[in-house]
């Protein structure tokens, strides 16, 4: 199948150019795009190829844009707030990650359909989980959010006690996973809606603002945890979701039953390797789990302290990064 062409038309050559590169090689987004800096180029390739959307720069425009249907084009503003009717407006000088979202987002609202429809990938669920309740289960789902992001668009979601992204992020959340659940026991129509108000990008993922207490965490219904990944998955603008799973979930087991994917990372220590056998024990009573989708990850002496980490990009760097990503790539870690 041809991918989408979208055309980023700006006559600031290092800004089309870098964000072009950026597009077609840092995430396998379903479409392809192309760098025009000579508008009379462009208006040529447009009359023999028109692009599913083109994205140019505000100085750029002129009269000939109207020959481009208005619902395809999206106009790079630099300064906010200076809106150009009919059109879509971006500010171009965000991140290169949040341009791409709002153009997600702004494609999926006006075609009706996913932006990823004939990939043929289904959502995948990668749970992380550890019967110890570690700290370092939080650091590992997050290193692991940040490799996988590299390559896909990656959501994560804590569904911790505590998650302490607030303080982590230093972020304020107008809106968080409470306020989603409430939406949905109130029987609210658009929650794609409600999520899209929440998401917020660190890094290479998306996550969901976690929940406000523990309490909240304990009185989400297993069916509502599912109602949630149907809904993102309807989306079709993620291709996997990282799950950060506590204890303190309903139907924890029937949680990672929904996981293609689950690690267990843990530390070596007496108490450890009892939490670790009754839970291994347990799993294989239930006899739902398939043994291949768990891989118990041993984690490496040496304590990696979450606050000497001053960026999510540091913690896909060095040996814990190199740890991590070996996990992940199927390397043997168990001793």
């Amino acid at each position: 199948m041809n991918k989408n062409i979208i055309a980023v038309c700006d006559s600031e050559v290092d800004y089309a150019c870098n964000f072009t590169e950026y597009m077609n090689h840092k995430k396998k987004l379903p479409f392809c795009a192309e760098a025009f800096t000579d508008l009379e180029k462009f208006y040529n390739f447009a009359r023999n190829q028109p692009p599913s959307m083109v994205l140019i720069s505000q100085r750029d425009m002129d009269d000939r844009i109207q020959q481009i249907k208005k619902e395809s084009v999206v106009v790079l503003l630099e300064e906010k707030g200076v809106e150009k009717p009919p059109y879509k407006c971006i500010y171009k000088y965000q991140s290169a990650e949040s341009v791409i979202k709002e153009i997600i987002n702004y494609y999926t609202e006006k075609n009706q359909v996913s932006f990823y429809q004939g990939e043929e990938k289904k959502l995948k669920l990668v749970g992380i989980y550890s019967p110890s309740e570690i700290c370092d289960n939080c650091l590992f789902a997050l290193t692991a959010a940040q490799i996988l992001g590299e390559e896909e668009r990656v959501l994560y979601i804590s569904m911790e006690a505590f998650a302490g992204l607030e303080q982590l992020f230093l972020q304020k959340y107008e809106n968080n996973l409470t306020d989603f659940f409430f939406a949905l026991r109130c029987g609210k129509e658009d929650l794609w809606g409600e999520l899209q108000k929440m998401v917020q990008q660190e890094g290479n993922m998306d996550y969901l603002p976690p929940v406000e207490s523990p309490e909240d965490i304990k009185a989400i219904p297993f069916a509502h945890w599912v109602k949630l990944f149907e809904i993102v998955e309807k989306s079709g603008q993620y291709h996997k979701v990282i799950l950060n799973i506590s204890s303190a979930v309903d139907e924890l087991f029937s949680v990672l039953n929904l996981c293609h994917q689950i690690y267990i990372p843990v530390r070596t220590g007496f108490i450890a390797d009892c939490k670790l056998s009754q839970f291994e024990l347990l799993i294989k009573s239930w006899g739902v789990i398939e043994e291949e989708r768990m891989k118990v990850i041993f984690l490496p002496n040496g304590e990696q302290s979450i606050d000497r980490i001053h960026s999510m990009e540091a913690v896909k760097m060095g040996t814990w990064g190199n740890f991590v990503r070996k996990a992940l790539e199927g390397h043997e870690t168990r001793k």
